[in-house]
């Protein structure tokens, strides 16, 4: 796509929230309202309207966002439907706008009575009304879109602010060039003006003295320059005068060259010091104010540059250097790159290239990337002038070709610098200077041919593989203690860092640095260590760049092990493991967390240069007693998987698991944790099949290699958990059934004491969690009871038996919110797993508050549990978290929001919830989230309902798990009986056709109704072909598969509601036919249930009642009711006495309908008479919920494999206080302050609204060809 079309789009959306925006604050003034009586219908419109339009701003905002951060992910074709939609909404909304504009009043005439007359006349324009349904069919398209096109297709990254700064070019910006004005120059007025006051302000100062200080390629020779042009201009100086001070040598041919100059008397200098003294003696005495330039005074350590400085009060002496040591000859400027305003505008105006939307983002990453150097930004102009290189294209070539860049320069260049300054010798000749160029000098002071310079070079060349920014002394520290077997010393380069003793010394460290600062190697120098315990320092990113590229392959790959080393230290030090369970964790400050992030980072993509030519490098610690052994990159793969880099994590773990050698032991170990990742990474990646492929794999290796040895069973053991884990995490629920067996056959090797405890627990976890989802519920409370037992039987109270303690009150606490009655036992049980969280990460802490806002939730204090889960929320904009505990926290809020009746702002919480669960896999997770968003979206859009329903559908039957999809294809279709237009109407016939197919029963009315059939068909019913139908209900094939049971349902149901849907969209004669076909197989089937009985034949009646509108039959009702008497009474038997009042209710209203065409009374009178008798009869008459209502559709069909009794659950719940009284490790609190925080029962309810679509009128065909009007619902 093209992404100029891209932000169009996007301009059109914002245009949309404006207009949108706009409305709702001129609606807000009928707040003063919310207490007038009898105003609740208009009130109710227009606090409809208001968040309506929010929920619709708020989509359009999530579109633009995925635009902004991806305009060249999405097809013409998307694109186009997209503007279609936004176009067609911008359009309404302006004229909403303008039909609000006749009724809301001035400011001036805001009274109170004004309001509430624009406010009727609001909520009864009919105008506005349809403004509002136009806007509100397109929320579902536009709701579809950004869940199929953007979060789906990973288009869409919750939380991350990508839309780029707009950047405003500053006036002043222009370009910059050096040694000579060029048209480039960049003006730099606030430098200049600075210049100027330092030159004021040195009253007592002769002469006086600025110094401007900064790295090579930051600007100061042009500096220099163009203050020298304006003084020019200005006539401020009799006098301006330039020295070469890059040398001694340099700097005394300067001062000859003035002396040629100001020797107007033609005076004879026969050699050098007649020549300076001349020039000392000129500048002494003159009576003319003079300004005398030393540039590139970068090495104060060879000669003193104040002997070649006359005296004199009207003196001037600017001085350009990188040197911080020139600071003591006078005021000092610091130089630092330029601002990015500064820089993108020599970039463009270099390239000739226009400042349009289309280049600012690759102009902006591009001068980032070389660090706002103006040298740089110069020579990377001309080089992509020179070959061609589009500006997109540019940083991936600079990865590639970095060297020819950094040393390219055009044959005519501005930026030169005399020979001297690199070698050191006495040529005149002048060379191009260039990035790769301007730090030799730099380098060449750190004397790199002696031994310590040496030292010195390579602990330079160590610090350019961190990120540029906050390298900590920590790093080298924590090397210089690590063990590393097989080096029987430290590398030499420690010695630099070591007192005499070998102990690390902080003073040493600082000195060197303080060294690369003077040099200007360095850009920043932080040792006075007030808010670290390290200094910190900090690299330009070409200085970087250039020590990178100038080191030998071999040495580069030598240092980057050593770096590796670096930081494997440091996490080595933060890493905490429990060997009971193979669990680990990280505890870096958040500082920590910041470094370690950028440097590992930049590590990994230097390690695909490497990992060919590598080998893990081992490390070995000390913890409780035992030797434990890892590597440098075994460390980092942990740490990337600990801050969610699992991509990364992967491709690691996997080098490391190719790549040991297990006939040593130690690499044995390291290739074993390796395989734990890979499989982990792989299921934080939602790559759940694969990683079940890869865990049943490395289980199969694992046993091959240990064979029957004992001392490796907690490592087999560990990989059966792998395993476990990964078949709970796919879809399958024969999976599952596996998890089961396996953890029932590894607790029968353990014996059930406290020491087997950790690894006892891990299996009943898991089997509690399979049981849950396979609806196994007298499993699941069997499991969670004797873990309730075991943990009262543990007594110690260490450090990781509470973490196991933790875990396992985790998962009793889930339990108890969602199927127990108790306040007490959910106060009790979310308080203690808070408690016990103190003990583990953050990650833990944060799941535990989330857990203990459902708790609040579930006692009906909403208002406590949405503050708490709220503050979760804001504090993860600040933590790197992972994606699922981001989920748990919007659902949450969005379960407290729905128990509250706030359903919009529930509908949110849950589309956030939803935008972190976009993996590539399906998941149990995303199913359940889905379902909670429809859910939500039922209480004021039906049609946004519809959206999430049908999405959730066509994501289930990628699971073959029957029971489940017919149960959510009902749920569907009952929707789409709620929703009552045309269109979904022919949509549920549809369902219901897709639901007979999951019964094997292909469903033929149509003559191009060719599927794809999911399932064996065993029986087909082809409409078209009545012959075809004779003696189908005979051969007994159609009534086996009817009988399956799936989800709770059978397909007689299916059938019947299949001819009541066929009646109700006109198609009468296959309405008739489909209705005698499943009365027929009825009649022969077996082994049929009372609720199956009453089910069937209660749409029976249903069909009835629809058909007698058409043709007014009264003799065809009466041999329904016949047929159905005798039906109960052949299945049921004696069962009749127990369904007397459902048959009395079902057959009186039915009986009405045929009384009634006896007394040809008309269809509106028999409604009439209808409903006075059902209101006069009360709770008698009361017809049980209708199979099609969504009432009824709830009660009966479950959306999940969970089947709880109510009876267990209270006995189960009972056995679970009677344990917690008798568990002393939990520490619970008194009940008394538990039952004070219950007074606080609910939040304040926001109004319910509801947007029901009303019932239009169906033209059905009788069967003798009459045609008759009949209401659909």
């Amino acid at each position: 796509m093209d992404p100029v079309s891209a932000v169009g789009v996007a301009a059109a959306a914002v245009q949309f929230a404006e207009i949108t925006f706009k409305i709702t604050k001129r609606i807000a003034v009928f707040t003063v309202l919310r207490d007038v009586p009898d105003a609740e219908g208009p009130k109710t419109f227009v606090e409809r309207l208001r968040n309506q339009l929010g929920l619709l701003n708020s989509t359009v905002q999530r579109i633009e966002e995925g635009l902004t951060n991806y305009p060249e992910g999405f097809r013409d074709s998307e694109l186009l439907e997209l503007s279609d939609y936004v176009s067609n909404l911008n359009r309404h909304a302006r004229k909403l706008d303008e039909l609000l504009t006749r009724y809301l009043p001035n400011d001036d005439a805001s009274t109170p009575t004004r309001l509430w007359a624009a406010m009727k006349s609001i909520g009864s324009d009919l105008e506005i009304e349809s403004v509002m349904a136009s806007i509100n069919q397109l929320l579902p398209l536009l709701t579809t879109f950004l869940l199929t096109s953007m979060v789906f297709k990973g288009r869409f990254l919750f939380g991350t602010n990508a839309e780029p700064t707009q950047r405003q070019p500053t006036p002043s910006a222009i370009y910059q060039v050096s040694r000579y004005e060029v048209r480039h120059f960049v003006d730099r007025p606030g430098l200049l003006t600075e210049i100027g006051c330092l030159f004021d302000n040195q009253a007592t100062q002769s002469p006086k003295i600025v110094i401007l200080q900064g790295m090579g390629g930051q600007g100061k020779t042009q500096l220099a320059l163009r203050y020298c042009a304006n003084v020019r201009l200005q006539r401020r100086f009799g006098y301006i005068l330039w020295v070469d001070a890059s040398s001694k040598a340099s700097t005394l041919r300067g001062l000859e060259e003035i002396s040629k100059e100001l020797n107007d008397s033609n005076q004879a200098l026969l050699d050098t010091d007649a020549r300076l003294a001349f020039v000392r003696r000129k500048l002494t005495t003159t009576n003319l104010s003079w300004l005398l330039v030393f540039d590139n005074y970068d090495d104060p350590s060879a000669f003193d540059l104040r002997e070649y400085i006359p005296n004199n009060p009207l003196g001037n002496v600017l001085i350009t250097s990188r040197s911080t040591d020139a600071e003591r000859i006078g005021s000092m400027i610091h130089i630092s790159g330029m601002t990015e305003d500064e820089a993108t505008k020599l970039l463009y105006t270099q390239l000739d290239a226009s400042e349009d939307v289309t280049n600012r983002i690759p102009v902006a990453d591009i001068v980032r990337r070389l660090g706002y150097l103006p040298l740089a930004i110069d020579q990377a102009g001309a080089y992509m002038k020179a070959e061609g290189v589009p500006l997109v294209q540019f940083l991936s070539h600079y990865e590639q070709s970095a060297r020819d860049i950094l040393n390219s320069v055009p044959n005519l260049w501005e930026y030169t610098e005399s020979a001297s300054s690199e070698h050191g010798g006495e040529t005149t000749n002048v060379v191009a200077k260039t990035v790769f160029t301007t730090w030799n000098l730099s380098f060449g002071l750190l004397k790199p041919d002696t031994s310590t310079g040496h030292l010195k070079a390579t602990v330079l060349s160590l610090l350019a593989f961190f990120d540029e920014h906050e390298i900590s002394e920590e790093y080298f520290q924590a090397y210089c203690s690590t063990n590393r077997p097989g080096q029987q010393q430290q590398p030499e380069w420690i010695s630099l860092f070591t007192d005499g003793n070998g102990q690390w010394s902080s003073g040493r460290f600082d000195s060197l640095m303080r060294e690369f600062a003077r040099l200007s190697l360095i850009t920043a120098l932080n040792v006075d260590r007030k808010d670290s315990e390290y200094a910190v320092i900090s690299l330009h990113p070409l200085v970087r760049d250039w020590i990178n590229l100038r080191q030998e392959n071999s040495i580069h790959r030598a240092n980057f092990m050593t770096f590796t080393q670096l930081l494997a230290a440091v996490l080595l030090l933060e890493l905490r493991n429990d060997h009971f369970s193979f669990d680990w964790w990280f505890t870096p400050s958040s500082t920590q967390r910041r470094q370690l992030h950028a440097h590992i980072t930049y590590w990994m993509r230097i390690f695909g240069r490497y990992k060919s030519d590598l080998q893990p490098t081992i490390l070995t610690s000390e913890s409780e007693g035992q030797s434990v052994a890892t590597s440098s990159e075994q460390l980092i793969v942990k740490y990337l998987y600990y801050i969610g880099l699992f991509k990364n994590s992967l491709e690691l773990s996997h080098w490391i698991w190719e790549s040991c050698d297990i006939s040593d032991d130690q690499m044995l170990q390291v290739k074993f944790a390796a395989g734990q990742h890979e499989v982990e990474s792989l299921e934080s990646m939602d790559l759940y099949e694969e990683a079940k492929h890869r865990s049943r794999e490395k289980l199969q290796y694992w046993k091959t290699i240990f064979g029957d040895n004992a001392s490796y069973d907690d490592m087999r053991n560990a990989s059966v958990v792998l395993l476990i884990r990964s078949l709970l995490c796919t879809i399958n629920l024969q999976d599952k059934q596996e998890a089961i067996e396996l953890c029932r056959s590894q607790l029968g090797t353990l014996q059930n004491n406290e020491r087997n405890m950790p690894k006892r627990y891990e299996f009943l976890i898991d089997i509690t969690i399979a049981a849950g989802l396979l609806g196994q519920g007298d499993v699941r409370n069997t499991t969670l009871e004797t873990i309730l037992n075991e943990t009262v039987r543990c007594n110690r109270n260490d450090f990781w038996k509470k973490i196991r303690s933790y875990y396992i009150l985790y998962q009793v606490t889930r339990y108890a919110i969602s199927y127990s009655d108790d306040y007490d036992i959910k106060d009790q049980l979310s308080l203690a797993v808070l408690e016990l969280a103190a003990y583990m990460g953050e990650a833990e802490y944060f799941q535990s508050r989330i857990l203990r806002a459902a708790a609040l939730s579930s006692m009906e204090m909403f208002i406590e549990a949405e503050a708490m889960v709220r503050d979760c929320i804001a504090r993860f904009a600040t933590m790197p978290f992972s994606r699922l505990l981001y989920g748990d926290a919007y659902e949450t809020l969005g379960n407290v929001l729905m128990k509250q009746e706030r359903h919009e702002e529930a509908y949110e919480a849950h589309s956030s919830a939803l935008l972190q669960l976009n993996g590539p896999e399906l998941q149990n997770h995303r199913l359940r989230v889905l379902d909670e968003c429809a859910s939500a979206a039922k209480k004021f859009n039906l049609e946004l309902a519809d959206a999430h329903s049908t999405l959730r559908l066509s994501l289930l039957k990628k699971t073959e798990d029957w029971g489940i999809i017919i149960g959510n294809t009902m749920d569907l279709y009952a929707l789409k009986v709620e929703i009552g237009t045309e269109t979904a109407a022919q949509d549920g016939l549809k369902l219901l056709i897709e639901g007979l197919e999951l019964y094997g029963v292909e469903f033929i009315h149509e003559t191009d109704n060719v599927r794809t059939h999911p399932r064996q068909i065993n029986a087909t019913i082809n409409l078209n072909d009545p012959e075809s139908l004779q003696g189908l209900a005979e051969d007994g094939i159609l009534q086996k598969a009817l009988l399956e049971k799936l989800g709770g349902w059978y397909g007689f149901d299916l059938l019947i509601r299949m001819a009541y849907e066929l009646l109700r969209t006109a198609d009468a004669t296959a309405a008739e036919q489909a209705f005698r076909l499943a009365k027929a197989a009825f009649e022969k089937a077996n082994d049929t249930g009372a609720n199956d009985v009453t089910n069937f034949i209660d749409m029976i009646f249903r069909y009835m009642e629809l058909h007698f509108k058409v043709d007014r039959d009264d003799q065809s009702v009466r041999d329904v009711l016949d047929w159905a008497r005798l039906q109960i009474r052949e299945k049921l038997g004696n069962g009749m006495k127990n369904i007397e009042d459902w048959w009395k209710t079902e057959t009186k209203i039915l009986v009405e309908l045929a009384n009634s065409a006896k007394a040809d009374v008309g269809e509106e009178t028999r409604e009439s008479e209808e409903g006075e008798t059902t209101a006069s009869e009360g709770t008698t008459t009361n017809r049980p919920p209708s199979p099609l209502s969504s009432t009824a559709q709830s009660s009966k069909l479950p959306v999940t494999a969970h089947h709880w009794g109510e009876s267990t659950r209270s006995s189960v719940m009972q056995r679970l206080a009677g344990g917690l009284s008798r568990t002393r490790i939990l520490k619970l609190p008194p009940l008394s302050s538990s039952k004070r925080s219950l007074t606080l029962r609910r939040g304040l309810k926001s109004v319910q609204n509801t947007a029901a679509s009303p019932a239009s009128p169906a033209t059905v065909r009788s069967q003798d060809g009459r045609m008759v009007e009949v209401l659909k619902s």
